[in-house]
């Protein structure tokens, strides 16, 4: 039997999601794949790097389908405190029932290389998923983002990708987001795209700071980054006041300008030297934009693969770091100051991704200013991603255990009974206070407390990248309420209880 191309793999999907139900439930099997396979360099030194793959295991939740099979390959095992904790989520289907149905798989090599290529270099491996996924008539990929890697691994097993295809990745690195922005006039910081070089750099710094006189600082990313790890931020002050003063601007001038660089810029990724990030600048090129001081918030949109556009959610980004640029967590939904300007400018961007051939989900940047206003003046776009992002596992976990979706005309959430849900969510809980801690004694001291996610009343404390704690001493954690007030005292109550519990051991069985 001659392989399909990845065309007609694709085409797949498409002809399963037209295939009459007749109220019958038809079972799939996904093969999860957590690899961050962008052209991350030099990220490959973030600690949590690992313990990112685990954000993929909301995936636990198709389970829910009898008929369904998932199938997870992780760089190092998973540990069974981990499984068992995730498929008790699972509501609906026996502990026992929901395990045979999952094949947990892994590579047993912790190095900084995508897990895709991990996979691709194991013959053996490649050959026992292909076992696993022929025993399914309907199998599919599900990953972070989709790469040529992926499509090549899609290719070797022939099954199909969820997501959208690798060639439309440039229409959301850093510099293809300003240029949608600028074609669909979203108003964006003023900056320019495609700088590769220090020169560049240093010329778009000019012409940024000629056109603000007011401006103070500006920021240089590069195009593809997690978290805002690839980010720079550079003080304009010195620049600004030879400008001021009327000095010319010629070639001395940007020659001054390009040897004052590495003093008055702050790299976000603190591990980061200043000619690392310059070649990775290099490498994949970047944008210069006019620092904005507002409010980070964002919208997720869905695009169907009949090319239905659905607004899915909307957020308040938490944000820390060097000048807030690295994202701590957030809260769902948007408020309502943001959430219908947020979700009428999501669904003109999934309109027009969707008429490029765009299928999966995406997540839009932004941030409203003034900040901290009760009214928003203007929204700016930053950036669009192409890939599961930081607000995608909370949202996940949250309509897969309640049954819900988010409604965009009034900008809230309801669950199968109609009660609205809302969370705030970290990947940051701890903050390195909890070191030590194993996962098992995080989540006995949680069943002691009333904290724990109850699918009674669709509340409480939900858990992710368990497996951080001890070496890092935080976690993630999704806090799911009725109203932002609750989740948050949900939040500081479940710190409080761990913080106190910690130092004795009655909760030990």
């Amino acid at each position: 039997m001659s392989s399909k191309s990845l065309d007609e793999l694709q085409n797949q999907l498409y002809q399963w999601s037209k295939e009459p139900q007749d109220g019958r439930r038809v079972g799939q099997t996904v093969l999860a794949i957590p690899s961050l396979s962008l052209p991350f360099f030099g990220v490959q030194s973030i600690e949590q790097l690992l313990h990112y793959e685990e954000r993929i295991f909301y995936l636990f939740h198709i389970l829910r389908n009898p008929l369904n099979r998932l199938i997870v390959v992780t760089s190092s095992p998973v540990t069974e405190t981990l499984v068992s904790y995730l498929l008790h989520l699972v509501p609906g289907i026996p502990h026992s029932h929901a395990r045979r149905r999952l094949e947990l798989l892994h590579v047993q090599d912790n190095s900084s290389k995508p897990l895709t290529q991990k996979i691709l270099d194991r013959p053996a491996l490649m050959t026992r998923i292909k076992r696993l996924l022929s025993e399914s008539p309907r199998a599919s990929i599900s990953c972070y983002t989709v790469t040529p890697l992926e499509e090549e691994l899609a290719v070797a097993l022939q099954v199909p990708l969820h997501g959208p295809r690798a060639e439309h990745l440039r229409l959301t690195s850093n510099s293809g987001s300003r240029q949608l922005f600028q074609a669909l006039g979203i108003p964006h910081p003023r900056g320019c795209k495609d700088v590769q070089y220090i020169g560049d750099v240093a010329r778009a710094l000019v012409e940024l700071a000629k056109e603000q006189p007011q401006l103070a600082k500006a920021c240089l990313k590069h195009n593809f980054s997690i978290s805002g790890y690839g980010n720079a931020i550079i003080d304009l002050s010195e620049l600004q006041e030879r400008l001021q003063r009327g000095d010319e601007v010629d070639n001395p001038f940007y020659r001054w300008v390009t040897d004052c660089l590495p003093n008055w810029t702050r790299l976000v990724h603190e591990r980061q030297t200043w000619n690392s990030y310059l070649e990775r600048l290099g490498l994949e090129g970047g944008v210069v934009e006019g620092f904005v001081e507002g409010d980070p918030c964002s919208v997720q949109v869905r695009i169907d693969l009949d090319g239905t556009v659905d607004v899915i959610g909307t957020h308040e980004e938490l944000m820390g770091g060097e000048n807030a640029q690295v994202y701590l967590g957030c809260r769902f939904p948007a408020s309502q100051r943001l959430a219908g300007r947020l979700g009428a400018l999501g669904l003109k961007l999934g309109e027009w991704m969707a008429k490029e051939g765009v299928v999966g989900r995406f997540t839009a940047n932004f941030l409203a200013t003034p900040k901290g206003g009760e009214s928003v003046d203007e929204l700016y776009a930053v950036d669009v991603h192409l890939r599961k992002g930081n607000t995608t596992l909370p949202l996940r976990t949250l309509q897969l255990l309640s049954g819900g979706r988010y409604y965009r005309e009034e900008g809230v959430f309801k669950d199968d009974r109609g009660q609205e849900l809302c969370y705030l969510s970290s990947d940051h809980f701890g903050a390195g206070q909890f070191k030590g801690m194993m996962p098992r004694d995080l989540l006995e001291i949680i069943t002691c407390s009333p904290h724990h996610y109850s699918s009674t009343t669709h509340t409480g404390a939900v858990f992710h990248m368990l497996n951080g704690i001890s070496e890092l001493g935080q976690t993630g954690i999704t806090c799911i309420e009725r109203r932002h007030e609750l989740a948050e005292r949900l939040y500081y109550a479940v710190f409080q209880e761990l913080e106190m519990q910690r130092g004795g051991f009655e909760w030990m069985t």
